[in-house]
């Protein structure tokens, strides 16, 4: 549109903002686009200095996209000038809302999977394919606070692979990689699409179950569980069998808080261990 057409296709990106918002981009069309945290916004953001209904970018009559506040508490800034009316913006311009701040820019083909990957190395674990543990645990204070505020459901669950250590050292640490990415495939294959998986750290892996029971919890790690035990892992000339101990929390039916979720499925996952490991243990509060 307007004469930066042929540079490409207009974007917005999030160049400084929380951690589930870094990064976070969306292309822009004919259509407008409401920024803001509210479930209409097309471009949701999860600062909490953004309005729910922050700003409009649409495009202009002259072709170029304009920019609109909408009411917001805080005001819309583009290149820290408070806007008072309708702006146009030019490739380049930062708009800050809130504490967030998002880059308008035009990108070509390569500009987009360079963002891309970017985006990915910053949200995934290179060696699973998992999401790594710092944006994990922000997804999980989004996710109770969802679950807290519409009186639903949050399972959490902890799972470890069982003896990995003696792997590593009878095997190598890159058949010990293999072993990690393996049963991380696993996760990822019996997951539903709703529930988020994370590398939690070294041979421990996380995931959040929204709306999900205790025993509806149990029984799709009871999958899992069971999937890894049967699966012959083939690294390097080599065939081995994993297991893999795992506990579970779950909020409200357990815990009341993110310490209480995530210390209860460590106690369970603890209790699993000592209880002869391959073993989905759900914690149980002990009754008073």
């Amino acid at each position: 549109m307007g004469e930066e057409k042929g540079k490409g296709e207009p974007f917005l990106t999030v160049i400084w903002g929380t951690d589930l918002d870094f990064g976070k981009e969306i292309q822009l069309h004919s259509e407008p686009v409401l920024i803001g945290r509210s479930k209409e916004a097309n471009f949701k953001l999860t600062d909490r200095m953004v309005s729910r209904r922050h700003c409009v970018i649409r495009p202009s009559k002259e072709g170029f996209y304009e920019i609109e506040d909408v009411g917001s508490s805080n005001g819309t800034y583009v290149n820290e000038q408070r806007i008072n009316s309708r702006k146009l913006l030019v490739s380049g311009d930062k708009i800050r809302v809130g504490e967030t701040i998002i880059k308008f820019h035009y990108k070509d083909e390569y500009d987009t999977q360079f963002f891309n990957r970017l985006y990915k190395m910053a949200i995934y674990d290179g060696a699973t394919g998992l999401m790594t543990k710092s944006y994990f645990v922000d997804e999980l204070k989004l996710q109770l606070e969802i679950a807290r505020r519409h009186n639903g459901l949050l399972a959490f669950i902890m799972m470890d692979i069982d003896d990995f250590k003696q792997v590593n050292d009878k095997y190598g640490h890159p058949v010990g990689d293999v072993v990690l990415k393996e049963v991380a495939k696993i996760i990822l294959t019996i997951k539903r699409s709703q529930d988020i998986a994370a590398r939690y750290g070294g041979e421990e892996f996380s995931l959040l179950l929204p709306g999900t029971d205790i025993e509806g919890a149990v029984a799709l790690t009871e999958r899992i569980r069971k999937k890894v035990d049967e699966t012959y892992i083939e690294a390097f000339h080599n065939s081995i069998q994993v297991t893999i101990s795992a506990g579970i929390s779950c909020f409200p039916i357990t815990a009341s808080s993110l310490e209480e979720l995530i210390e209860q499925a460590d106690q369970a996952l603890y209790e699993a261990k000592n209880l002869g490991k391959n073993k989905v243990i759900a914690y149980m509060p002990i009754s008073k």
